[in-house]
């Protein structure tokens, strides 16, 4: 930036203010660059507050689970326990009514390939957290398409870690339900063997009974105890709140690239639009600059 040089005043003589320069290159594109930053901002608050919500419904539930889960597990353990005294008992009484090992075979096949099914179906048991939930939030220089998918893998992480949450945030109740069903189950084969089926009838009851023993089996949804269960319902609400603050900062990305490519359409919709006066304007800018840079060379 040049200097103007001010000469010593002598008695007597007014000092004459040296004339402003012209503004020989304004350039405006910076207020484009700056709004579009704040549109970035102000997106990645709107996620963030909504994050926030979602978010601390699920930790109330999950501050409450432990207690809630305990509870119920005492309890369906007790029905478990009575349950495999009578599983015992249907067995033997159902194997001497058959009498037929083949019908016991083929129905364990039968039930494998069921169970496979089911667990094609998402059916099967474990923890339903995600293991791979980490997100690349370098989004500097990362073209708009390449945001976009980010952001629908972002999406995607938050829907399967609600989903997963919400079924374990409902797991005592689920558990209570599962128990009893099995135990009730069994209860009404025991009634319905007193009437002495046959053939059709029989074989309906043996299936039941295959279905309910193993509904005792996988009661708990493979979980050792209250601690695995916590561990994984953390796990959920873990990635859950990684994938949201993954999508505030692909959101806030996307807003500015596209406030960008906005404003460069602007511009050169201008440009279009006005060519003769974009030419005058250029062509007066240049003799501003060449302007300045005499005075600044004296």
């Amino acid at each position: 930036m040049a200097t103007t040089h001010r000469e010593p005043r002598r008695p007597g003589q007014r000092h004459e203010e040296p004339r402003p320069q012209p503004c020989a290159g304004c350039d405006t594109s910076g207020l484009d660059a700056l709004a579009c930053e704040a549109e970035g901002i102000k997106k990645q608050a709107e996620v963030t507050a909504a994050a926030a919500a979602a978010v601390g419904q699920r930790r109330q539930k999950y501050d409450a689970a432990r207690d809630l889960y305990t509870h119920a597990r005492e309890d369906a353990e007790k029905t478990v326990g009575t349950s495999k005294t009578l599983v015992g008992q249907l067995r033997d009484r159902l194997k001497c009514m058959l009498d037929d090992d083949r019908v016991v075979e083929r129905m364990a096949r039968a039930f494998e390939r069921i169970r496979d099914r089911a667990e094609d179906c998402g059916r099967g048991s474990g923890c339903c957290a995600d293991d791979d939930c980490e997100f690349d939030l370098d989004v500097a220089e990362v073209p708009l398409g390449e945001l976009h998918w980010r952001l629908a893998d972002a999406q995607d992480h938050i829907t399967r870690a609600e989903k997963c949450f919400d079924d374990l945030a409902g797991e005592p109740e689920q558990l209570t339900k599962r128990v009893g069903d099995a135990k009730g189950a069994l209860v009404k084969i025991s009634e319905d063997l007193g009437k002495d089926p046959k053939g059709t009838a029989l074989h309906r009851l043996y299936a039941g009974f295959v279905i309910a023993e193993q509904q005792l089996d996988d009661a708990y949804r493979g979980f050792a105890g209250a601690n695995d269960y916590m561990d994984c319902l953390c796990r959920a609400l873990t990635c859950e709140l990684r994938a949201w603050r993954a999508r505030a900062v692909f959101e806030a990305a996307i807003a500015v690239a596209e406030c960008r490519s906005k404003a460069e359409e602007e511009r050169c919709g201008a440009l279009v639009k006005n060519p003769v006066g974009e030419l005058l304007a250029e062509f007066e800018k240049q003799g501003k600059e060449r302007a300045g840079a005499s005075t600044d060379s004296l």
